[in-house]
Order: structure tokens, then sequence, then C-alpha cells
């Protein structure tokens, strides 16, 4: 697996999962913000960034201020550097203007510019607990996209809560939540011959998740956050994929195909008997094959002060 295109290729898909209304209330956030009269520039920190999307998704937003510093952390170095090769591709045709700011960290920051519209980006490489306890530095937006669910849910948020400026939000879009689908497309639910079986590989991989993360983050990190803050909101974002009348849309047959192998490989050391794995993985790719899988998978986005 190209693990690379796979977070390209679930772009489609998270963009049609992503909450619009939670996304509304930090788009009021912000506006309120820019209103106060010592307002400067925006401060954004997001852990766990992947190559990028989050960033250009936000940049194409109406609601992003015009002076923005954009702090992109991931742990594996090909993401930040594929983030950083894809920046100036994705700004071009959008009109934006990319330049690099300064030699003094050559490489790892840029200026995009469009407009009256300024954004500061600085690409760094590490771990996101250990930058959140090194840094000095105050963010007015924490952006953790499907990040909590890896970690343990209290540690993250009081991880961010310590670096967060006086009013500052916390912004967890797809994180997971506990439910994973898989469905053959001719309708009703898919009854064929091992499905005993997957139920059994569906509760393996949550276990897996369990003895890392957290296959539950969503709800508990929703129960978690008022003790400290307020949720000022919440909705699901599910991830939803099936096949249209002429397959899957996108690259999204891939994004279904990496699905299968990570489920398969996480599962394989949890005591299931492998040949019976092995059928299951190779029925799912022929459905892909086929357009006749369909995959959800249940998650919630979440707005913390």
């Amino acid at each position: 697996m190209n693990f690379q295109r796979y977070l390209s290729a679930k772009r489609t898909v998270d963009d049609r999962a992503l909450n619009q209304r939670v996304e509304a209330r930090l788009a009021d956030e912000l506006r309120e913000r820019a209103r106060r009269p010592d307002c400067d520039d925006l401060r954004v920190l997001e852990v766990g960034a992947g190559i990028g999307a989050t960033l250009t998704r936000f940049l194409s937003r109406p609601w992003l201020p015009d002076r923005v510093r954009y702090t992109v952390l991931d742990l594996r170095e090909e993401n930040v550097s594929a983030a950083r090769e894809r920046l100036p591709a994705w700004a071009a045709p959008r009109g934006y203007a990319v330049r690099r700011a300064g030699d003094r960290h050559a490489g790892n920051r840029f200026l995009v510019g469009r407009g009256r519209r300024r954004v500061e980006v600085e690409f760094r490489t590490g771990d996101a607990f250990d930058f959140l306890a090194e840094t000095g530095r105050e963010f007015d937006l924490v952006v953790a996209h499907a990040f909590v669910d890896l970690v343990d849910p209290a540690d993250a948020l009081a991880a961010f809560r310590g670096v967060l400026a006086p009013g500052g939000v916390i912004y967890c879009p797809i994180t997971f939540d506990g439910g994973t689908i898989f469905e053959s497309g001719g309708g009703g639910a898919d009854s064929g011959p091992d499905s005993a079986f997957e139920e059994r590989v569906v509760s393996a991989f949550h276990d897996h998740i369990d003895a890392g993360g957290d296959s539950r983050a969503g709800r508990h990190l929703l129960s978690l956050a008022p003790e400290e803050g307020a949720v000022l909101a919440v909705g699901g974002s599910d991830w939803v994929v099936r096949p249209r009348e002429d397959g899957y849309p996108a690259d999204e047959a891939y994004f279904l195909d990496c699905i299968v192998e990570m489920v398969g490989g996480a599962v394989e050391d949890e005591g299931l008997d492998s040949d019976r794995l092995d059928r299951w993985t190779d029925r799912r790719r022929d459905q892909i094959e086929s357009a006749e899988l369909v995959y959800c998978t249940h998650q919630l986005d979440l707005l913390v002060r």
C-alpha cells in the first residue's frame, strides 16, 4: 500500500463526510475572533496533518482569515514531504502565489498569498506529543483530523489545551467512533457465508485500535471535553463509500482496497483462522474489483473550547 496515495484517495471520502454544521460553527468562531480589536494573525497547529489535505481545504474556504500562520506537523517525513510538494501544485490553478519564506528554515516555510490573504505555512516532522510538550508557542486553533482515535483522547485533550491561547478552540474532525460496516451493493445486509466470521474480524479490528488508541474516541472525547471546557459543536461525519453507475468515484476503489488491507493486516495476529481471513480479504477485494462493496464507518466531528 502506498500510504500517501491512500491519504490522497480518501480526500473525496472526507469531503462528503465532514460535518458542515460543525465547520460552520468553526467559521463563526474565527469571524468573532477577527472582530476583536486586539486580533492579530490566526495561529493554527495541525497535528497528524498527513499530506496537507486539511491545509488546502482551509485555503479554499472563504471564512479563513486573511492573515494566518499555519504549522503542519506529522510524524512521517514522507507525509510532510508530500504535503510540501503538493502545496504549490494545488495553489497555482486556484490563483495562489507560493514562495519560500527566507533561508533560515529553507524548504520548510512558505508564504501563500492571493489578494489580501497571506498564509505563512511551516512544515515540521515530529511526534505530536513531543512537540506539544516542548513548544513555547500558543495557538488559536488546534486541528486534529482523524488523530484522536490513534491515541488516548484524555491525553490528547490535555496536550492540546496546554498550547491553546486564551479563547482558542480545538477542531477534531473525522474522529473514529466504533462503527465499521462492509456490505455487498446488491441491497440488504450482507449475509454471505462468512458473515459471522466478519463480525469477529471487525471486533478484532476494534480491539487492535484499542491496543494503541481508542475505537470509540468520538464519544469519549465528547464526554471528556466538558470537564475542561465546552463542546461548541458536534456532529456525525460518517464515511460512506459506495459504487455509482460507472464504478467508484475518483480514486475510492484504491481507498477501499487499502481499508481491506489495513483491517486484514491489523487482525492477522489476533487468533483468527488465517485461511478464513485470506478468503474474507479476497472476497472483499473481488467485490471492490466488480464495484459491489459498500463501506461505512461511524465518526464524529467535534469543536471544543
